[in-house]
């Protein structure tokens, strides 16, 4: 039986591989906007006030695109990073949203993305003493049967259990179903994480 570590590479691997088109082509945009700025700026056409006029769409596109470049790859690296102390529920449950956002559309084979969403209720959740790879697994593979099964994904704090409890549900179906492999539950079982299963979803149950 693979471990919980094995299993969170194989899907933080998955993450990035269904995140990197929309990963590049962000970069691509950034790129591009960025050289007409300078090409167009060095050429001085149409007078100061002209020119920064003409110039400002591309650069809001650049800024735009950096933006989401950045905010990915903060994600993308604090999921690879080793976690130190505490598992922050909420943190994970973010930076997870973010990458599994980028990748929705390609990882279902829709040209739309799924829309991933996190209540505000989660950032009351705290910390687990669950192992960070055992929260980023359980929370890392609801999120990818979700955004393969639905349109629109919620992650929401679920009562006032012994410990931290979140809720990723699908909304509007695409027509595949939402379903965790057998030995994610389980190691995650193992490592504390209660993975609740549903045709809509999975509530996740960590130890305080």
């Amino acid at each position: 039986m693979a471990t919980v570590d094995e299993l969170w590479l194989d899907v933080f691997q998955r993450l990035c591989d269904a995140a990197a088109h929309q990963f590049k082509g962000a970069l691509n945009g950034v790129a591009i906007n960025l050289e007409v700025v300078r090409s167009r700026s060095a050429r001085g056409e149409g007078g100061a006030a002209g020119e920064a006029a003409a110039l400002r769409p591309f650069a809001e596109a650049a800024a735009g695109d950096l933006e989401s470049v950045i905010r990915s790859a903060e994600a993308m690296l604090a999921l690879a990073r080793s976690q130190r102390g505490p598992a922050d529920v909420a943190r994970i449950a973010r930076d997870l949203a973010v990458v599994a956002s980028l990748g929705a559309g390609t990882a279902a084979g829709r040209t739309a993305a799924t829309r991933v969403t996190i209540d505000k209720s989660v950032e009351q959740l705290g910390t687990t003493s669950a192992p960070a790879s055992a929260v980023r697994l359980a929370m890392g593979a609801a999120l990818l049967a979700a955004v393969e099964a639905s349109n629109e994904v919620v992650c929401a704090a679920v009562g006032d259990g012994v410990g931290p409890v979140i809720r990723v549900t699908c909304g509007e179906r695409n027509g595949s179903r939402f379903a965790l492999r057998d030995e994610v539950v389980s190691a995650s079982y193992t490592a504390g994480v209660h993975l609740d299963i549903s045709e809509s979803g999975a509530t996740i149950t960590f130890p305080r």
